[in-house]
């Protein structure tokens, strides 16, 4: 109709006809650039809400595992002391790990002989998001602290399998038996080498919390009310597990009243 109406109007020369169809059309053309700009610009703040409350999570779950693993850096560097010295000792008997809570139901099959959390730490939100392009509206700033923590959340998982890996060397010093001198020399280098993994997981760990501590976190309530339901239970498995070995530790954003219970069914 439009069309029609322009060629009519060139047909007669009826030049102001003309200019005025070509403002409707190029007004319309611009209304409509406008609107699927401003539905984008909306689907993109959303998209970024979206996933800003996926990973305030993750950052809540990598806080929780960074004070986790400080929590027991105490208890890992001491055992690391006092299996250096057995070890150094000499003789050809092993009388097993001398922590009576490693005994019983682990046994021989103890998955950890220094204690040393397995974490899923969180970074794949933040990962898939940046490939599809969800925080390019972000504050540059922001973007930039975030990316660091999660790209230390990477490095922490690659580290932390090194640790695993040395442990699965150190297993059997859980069992009691015979032992020469080199296997001592053998075992006394699998523990330094966990020593020296683990101070780095750690060194990572605390840097981690550090970044996140300063950062601004703003979790959503509900996966707050998760961790306070989760770690009253949680703590109650790893001082089972782990003995005097492990401190229970805080968490931001829990109440004072939720802290003070969880510590209590730790106790």
């Amino acid at each position: 109709m439009l069309l029609r109406r322009v060629i009519d109007h060139v047909q007669t020369q009826n030049w102001l006809a003309v200019g005025i169809d070509f403002v409707i059309v190029v007004a319309g053309v611009l209304f409509a650039l406008t609107a699927e700009q401003w539905l984008r610009d909306g689907q993109q703040r959303s998209d970024l809400e979206q996933a800003e409350i996926a990973i305030n999570a993750d950052l809540l779950t990598n806080l929780f595992a960074a004070r986790e693993v400080m929590a027991l850096v105490p208890c890992r560097r001491e055992r690391t002391r006092i299996l250096s010295r057995l070890l150094e000792e000499g003789g050809d008997d092993w009388i097993g790990l001398p922590w009576p809570s490693h005994q019983g139901a682990f046994g021989a099959q103890l998955p950890e002989v220094l204690p040393t959390p397995y974490r899923l730490w969180g970074s794949r939100i933040w990962d898939a998001e940046q490939l599809i392009g969800t925080f390019a509206t972000m504050e540059t700033s922001r973007r930039r602290a975030l990316d660091n923590i999660f790209t230390g959340a990477n490095l922490i998982i690659a580290k932390q399998e090194d640790v695993f890996d040395a442990q699965s060397r150190l297993k059997t010093l859980a069992m009691k038996r015979q032992i020469s001198l080199n296997d001592r020399t053998r075992y006394l280098e699998y523990l330094h080498y966990h020593d020296q993994q683990s101070g780095l997981l750690e060194r990572m760990a605390r840097q981690t919390q550090a970044q996140i501590e300063a950062f601004t976190l703003s979790p959503d309530q509900s996966y707050i009310e998760e961790f306070s339901d989760f770690m009253p239970e949680y703590f109650a498995q790893r001082a089972e597990r782990y003995g005097d070995c492990f401190v229970p530790f805080d968490m931001p954003f829990l109440s004072k009243a939720d802290a003070a219970s969880i510590r209590r069914s730790a106790s």
